[in-house]
């Protein structure tokens, strides 16, 4: 495998995207169309981020004042559970389901369907919660 070219022209076209359409143009560098086609990905995209709270789904906020001048954030903070890790496992969860599905179609009437279970832990770098 080697890291994918970027389009000549990437700085113009893709400078006004939304973040959907951004993130289906990038992902297409990467995913054959032979493995997932176009359509898919860019159903897989937008099915992944249409649960985030902010039309944006990940919006820069220019800092205003003081030592904030021409310094910006970016929010990962709109996802369904209100982490940054929202912005990949959405997709991740969804490209799951998409080969689980996919797999599960080529079989024949009667035989025993894949199925996936996905295990997760964390760090605990999210936060505290509870008693202070």
């Amino acid at each position: 495998m080697q890291i994918p070219s970027l389009p000549l022209d990437w700085r113009e076209t893709w400078k006004n995207l939304p973040f959907t359409d951004l993130a289906a143009a990038v992902l297409r560098l990467y995913i054959s169309p032979d493995e997932i086609s176009e359509e898919d990905v860019q159903g897989l995209v937008e099915r992944s981020f249409s649960t985030f709270r902010h039309e944006a789904v990940t919006p820069l906020r220019k800092l205003e004042g003081g030592q904030g001048e021409g310094l910006y954030i970016l929010e990962l903070f709109h996802g369904p559970t209100f982490a940054f890790k929202d912005v990949a496992l959405q997709f991740l969860g969804n490209l799951f389901e998409f080969f689980l599905k996919r797999r599960n179609a080529r079989k024949a009437p009667g035989e025993l369907e894949e199925r996936l279970t996905v295990i997760g832990a964390t760090s605990g770098d999210t936060g505290r919660y509870g008693i202070s």
